[in-house]
């Protein structure tokens, strides 16, 4: 068909070019503002619990969800979970009573206490300044610098015991006298001292003795004479024996 056909003037052509524009571009603005107010986004729903229905609206789809929202009975449940208690184990917790750390737990500090040659009561520890605080407050307690021993008179042991058991803050363990050793301390302990019996030795006696003999006798004598002569054969166990026994 050719332009003549229509029966129309340029001018009147382009009128109807430009009004056809104009709806054209009506329709489309009406088109977008339908789909912004229908067309709205959904709400996020779990797989299995969406069913969606479709419309259509101004010749666009919209989607509209027909599904109630997700119970928040997990969320829930989670929320009401009771809160983790934080407890340290009886191990490591310190005591509640006390405020202090088990016994267990404190430093150890070991002491060996044993019988010394001199009759005293000799105790052996590494150093550590603790203990050494300790044995000092030891009636008539006193530091043996060559032999590097603590020692103190028989009868201070119940003194150290006790005052080696107040040591706070540390475990001390005390290697003590054997029962045995104990049991003989204690029967000596009720014998007279006869060490004044010494100067009833006759001279032509005594004068005999070695230095070590005379330090026998005394032990002896001071001890009530509940002795037993080690000394090898040889060294004068009878002159002594007869000077104990004079």
């Amino acid at each position: 068909m050719e332009v003549d056909d229509w029966d129309l003037t340029a001018e009147e052509l382009d009128s109807l070019e430009r009004d056809a524009l104009q709806q054209i571009a009506q329709r489309n603005n009406s088109t977008s503002t339908s789909l912004n107010s229908n067309n709205q986004i959904p709400q996020t729903t779990h797989p299995l619990h969406s069913h969606p229905s479709f419309s259509f609206t101004n010749n666009q789809p919209s989607i509209t969800s027909t599904n109630k929202p997700i119970s928040d009975s997990r969320s829930n449940k989670v929320e009401a979970l009771p809160p983790v208690s934080r407890v340290l184990p009886t191990s490591v917790a310190p005591s509640v009573n006390s405020g202090e750390f088990s016994k267990e737990q404190l430093p150890k500090l070991s002491v060996k206490l044993l019988l010394h040659a001199s009759g005293n009561v000799a105790a052996k520890f590494p150093y550590d300044p603790v203990l050494v605080g300790a044995f000092r407050k030891i009636p008539k307690a006193t530091w043996n610098a060559k032999e590097r021993i603590w020692m103190f008179p028989i009868s201070s042991l119940s003194s150290a015991e006790t005052i080696l058991s107040e040591i706070s803050g540390y475990k001390v363990e005390v290697e003590n006298l054997d029962s045995l050793v104990r049991r003989a301390i204690a029967a000596a302990s009720v014998t007279p001292d006869l060490q004044e019996k010494y100067d009833q030795i006759p001279s032509h006696i005594e004068s005999k003795l070695l230095p070590f003999q005379r330090d026998g006798v005394r032990f002896a004598l001071k001890h009530g004479g509940r002795v037993l002569l080690a000394d090898e054969m040889g060294l004068g166990k009878t002159i002594q024996a007869n000077c104990i026994f004079v």
